[in-house]
């Protein structure tokens, strides 16, 4: 398959990192075994690098806007972190969000961890999200990054497979989702890795699509447990985690190309984490008091759960969609956006079912779920539009009539004003 001129170009970039790779040592010490933390000029280099990556992330458009959120974050990644490396000066953590169904998590080397909803929406504890976040911050606090590029003369060709591989692979994964009629699906696949690879952002493709080599992710899921249970986290959730992460929910098409979604890599770390839970860390698993959960979770993860079921929606995996829905409405029942969102599961289950009767069915339910959020905020402009529309294809004219125009009054200057009122126009006829 011919690739497209991003990600060629980007191939092109990445291999002329391998080819720059100094030849220092690789036995880099983390931060925190020396005091005060001095980064040699290389690694000033790669920080410089990474910032200059993430002003362009900022502006991908896919970052989840929650200030309350990326401060809860950063309070788990500061209690994980460990105060050798505060004390030694180590970089400050800093989370950001992006919008994106898919299983990923990445950190710059200069303590920037990004976090996709995907993954944030299917973890079940705070525990579990720590376990997360611990893997990220040891390659941070290990200068993964620096001893990466210092190894890269010695892994030249290695590291060139790796680069063609991944972006091979995203542009692949996207065209058979394509094939397949899911144009939705194939969007959604390649969001975050077509922007990474597609402005050649050489240390986020490392972090978020390649990975650092299995010696190097398995010793930060190994350190990542023990901030774990440094932390007072209970270990037991480790293997949990990546138990749930394995579950795809029953939906056929897979988006999952990262590091966090990738089966046999979760079933070796499956397999390593509870290793340790009946050897290493036995007696902490036993230990009453070890926090699994906090009421600050759920606060904070519901909204990203709820807005990660619609991008689930849009990307046809409603399975993964109606579990995520039913999660919020299990916490709040009034909450009128994720009606709509389960009216719009509804709606587009409807538009590939290939019976007449299912069709039906699942009109009639997704009308439900709309009426259902416009009746417990009459205020909220969305339901009615969607009523419309699903009234108006019904040809019920005289409802689709009243709700056009309610969504018109709530929201006079809405993008859609000048359709709708065409709409109405052919249903005064």
């Amino acid at each position: 398959m011919r690739l497209r001129r991003p990600f060629a170009r980007s191939v092109a970039v990445l291999l002329v990192a391998a080819l720059l790779g100094g030849c220092a040592s690789a036995n880099v010490p983390p931060i925190g075994a020396e005091r005060p933390f001095k980064m040699a000029a290389d690694e000033r280099r790669i920080w410089a690098q990474a910032e200059k990556e993430e002003e362009k992330l900022e502006k991908s458009g896919k970052v989840y806007d929650d200030p309350l959120l990326e401060e809860y974050l950063a309070r788990i990644a500061d209690r994980l972190v460990g105060d050798e490396v505060k004390e030694a000066g180590g970089p400050g953590i800093r989370a950001t969000v992006f919008r994106d169904p898919s299983l990923n998590a990445f950190a710059m080397p200069n303590g920037h961890v990004y976090i996709h909803t995907g993954l944030l929406a299917r973890v079940d504890n705070e525990a579990q999200l720590a376990m997360i976040l611990g893997h990220e911050l040891t390659h941070v606090t290990n200068r993964d990054a620096l001893r990466f590029e210092r190894d890269a003369t010695n892994k030249m060709i290695a590291l060139n497979v790796l680069a063609i591989a991944a972006s091979i692979g995203v542009a692949v994964a996207a065209g058979k989702q394509a094939e397949k009629g899911n144009q939705v699906g194939a969007a959604v696949l390649s969001q975050t890795a077509s922007i990474i690879l597609g402005l050649g952002l050489q240390l986020a493709a490392l972090a978020a699509i390649n990975g650092y080599g299995r010696d190097i992710e398995r010793e930060a899921d190994e350190k990542g447990l023990a901030r774990l249970v440094r932390a007072g986290y209970d270990p037991k959730q480790a293997p949990r985690v990546f138990e749930l992460l394995k579950k795809d929910g029953g939906d056929p098409s897979r988006l999952e190309n990262f590091f966090f979604g990738n089966h046999p890599r979760l079933d070796e770390r499956i397999e390593s984490t509870n290793h340790f839970l009946q050897t290493r860390y036995a007696g902490e698993a036993r230990e009453p008091g070890r926090v699994v959960d906090t009421p600050e979770f759920g606060l904070r993860i519901r909204t990203v759960v709820r807005e990660n079921a619609a991008l689930d929606v849009r990307a046809g995996r409603f399975n993964l969609a109606r579990a995520q829905l039913d999660r919020v409405l299990a916490l709040t029942p009034r909450d009128p956006i994720a009606h709509v969102y389960y009216g719009d599961l509804y709606r587009i289950q409807s538009q590939r079912a290939r019976a007449l009767g299912d069709k039906e069915t699942l009109v009639r339910q997704a009308i439900d779920q709309y009426t259902q959020a416009a009746g417990l905020d009459p205020t909220y402009p969305d339901p009615f539009r969607q009523l419309g529309f699903l009234y108006y294809q019904q040809n019920e004219r005289g409802q689709a009539r009243e709700a056009f125009q309610k969504y018109l009054a709530l929201k006079p200057d809405a993008p859609d004003a000048r359709r709708i009122k065409e709409y109405l126009l052919e249903l005064d006829r």
